[in-house]
């Protein structure tokens, strides 16, 4: 049984497919208020849970043997990023250990090597620069502290690049809609990292499967491009023309501030030799993940919240 916390937002949303299409019983732990149509129609046992309340968290963690966390702020929304990212993990923590779950899987991000340089790699030194950043470092330091104390649940870390896909609210959405008012304009960047979230929830699923070493962190990539390239994947995917202008520098940013702070960063990660250890190959090329975007749209345009 898995326990999936922020099973309701963008990548959650895209585990909960994922698990169930791997034939996986899940609970997901929802915050009140949250959308639940993806669990509802992947056979998730939705469960209330408020990660300040021990009580709660213990009931939902009843029969779980992995525990999947995605529970977050996103970085554009206002909220305390520490307390969510911190006090809430160290409550699933403990009602992981009390339950006897054997792994305890979480998603954190390339950004917690702040945006000072671009290339990155396993051997970099963490080095966060804004609140959101620092609190999915501070959530990243004390997993590892908690693997000193405690064998079980087996931690592991997913640090993935930029999440790009279906109902993708930063960077997806808005590239879509300016395509439909056939006037894009293109962010500032260079070629950078992208993970579709599909590629995502394999990792997140791999790291359940194997007999890897507690305190284990990845990083994972789908593929490689330039805002521009991604721009006009989607409107070739979608079928329609649009004029592509890249932002100015005195110019307001057309996605969210902070996707856009990403874009001007262009964080990028090479193909991992850990990846073999992990069992992760990633399924989406620019092509690919353009093509899924765009049929999305078409078929189903909304959006989840983001957890």
């Amino acid at each position: 049984m898995n326990l999936l916390v922020g099973g309701t937002g963008f990548v959650g949303g895209h585990l909960v497919e994922y698990l169930f299409q791997q034939g996986e019983i899940s609970k997901g732990a929802f915050r009140m208020g949250a959308h639940l149509k993806t669990m509802d129609t992947n056979g998730v046992q939705g469960i209330e849970v408020d990660l300040s309340d021990h009580h709660s968290i213990h009931e939902a963690m009843e029969g779980v043997d992995a525990v999947y966390n995605l529970a977050s702020p996103m970085p554009y929304s206002e909220s305390d990023f520490l307390g969510t990212s911190t006090v809430g993990l160290l409550n699933l923590l403990e009602a992981a250990t009390e339950a006897n779950a054997k792994c305890f899987v979480h998603l954190s991000t390339l950004d917690v090597y702040g945006f000072g340089a671009t290339k990155i790699d396993p051997s970099r030194e963490l080095s966060p620069s804004g609140e959101y950043q620092k609190a999915k470092a501070e959530a990243e330091r004390l997993l590892l502290e908690f693997t000193k104390r405690s064998a079980t649940p087996r931690i592991t870390v997913i640090r993935a690049a930029k999440a790009f896909g279906s109902r993708d609210p930063s960077l997806a959405l808005p590239f879509l809609r300016m395509i439909e008012q056939g006037r894009v304009t293109v962010p500032r960047g260079g070629t950078m990292s992208y993970s579709h979230p599909r590629d995502i929830a394999q990792a997140m699923y791999k790291a359940t499967q194997g007999n890897l070493r507690s305190g284990s962190s990845y990083l994972v990539k789908s593929f490689d491009a330039t805002p521009e390239a991604l721009a006009k994947g989607l409107s070739s995917a979608a079928g329609k023309d649009a004029e592509f202008k890249k932002q100015g520098l005195l110019s307001g940013p057309a996605i969210p501030r902070y996707a856009s702070e990403q874009l001007r960063a262009s964080l990028t990660i090479d193909d991992q030799p850990s990846w073999a250890e992990l069992g992760y190959a990633p399924q989406y090329d620019l092509k690919a993940a353009c093509d899924e975007v765009a049929a999305w749209y078409k078929k189903e345009p909304w959006v989840t919240e983001s957890a």
